[in-house]
């Protein structure tokens, strides 16, 4: 490229705005490029704990609706035994929820109904409590899961009604 007569080039403050532009640009995309790197680890634990505990949650009130006798276990394993009603009229169903100790204080929810090996739901399960309540037609199960995975702890409480009236 040749210059015309007079022009000598950029100009000092056009350099200096340039590279300021430059400067902030670079600034900004690697504070983003930090911030990715620092929170993903966390976003993670916090994702694996929250499907942990929705995995649990989700498939105990679906067992919990069509059971017709809830009982609460009094401590390990024994958690949640659901009795559900078989169709056509045959001998009713128990699925029994455990809890069993896995290493480092945390606990597994394994899920039994008899017809084969037990199932594991959830996992990382750092409290689960439960309260069953019979009212004058339906029951009301409340249960209550928290999940600590890394740094992450997440808590959800679970309201079931059952469908089928509580046995006598």
């Amino acid at each position: 490229m040749k210059l015309k007569v007079g022009e000598k080039g950029f100009t000092l403050l056009e350099l200096v705005v340039a590279l300021s532009i430059a400067a902030l640009v670079v600034s900004a995309s690697s504070m983003t490029v930090i911030t990715m790197m620092r929170l993903a680890p966390k976003s993670t634990d916090w994702a694996i704990a929250l499907r942990q505990v929705q995995n649990a949650g989700y498939l105990i009130s679906r067992d919990a609706l069509m059971a017709d006798n809830i009982t609460v276990g009094t401590g390990n394993p024994t958690f949640l035994t659901l009795r559900q009603p078989q169709f056509p009229p045959a001998d009713p169903k128990d699925i029994v929820y455990e809890l069993e100790d896995m290493p480092g204080g945390m606990q597994r929810i394994t899920r039994d109904d008899s017809d084969g090996e037990p199932i594991m739901l959830a996992e990382y399960i750092s409290v689960a409590t439960a309260k069953y309540y019979s009212g004058s037609e339906n029951g009301t199960l409340i249960l209550t899961i928290e999940a600590t995975y890394g740094e992450a702890t997440v808590k959800r409480t679970y309201e079931t009604m059952q469908r089928i009236p509580p046995a006598q």
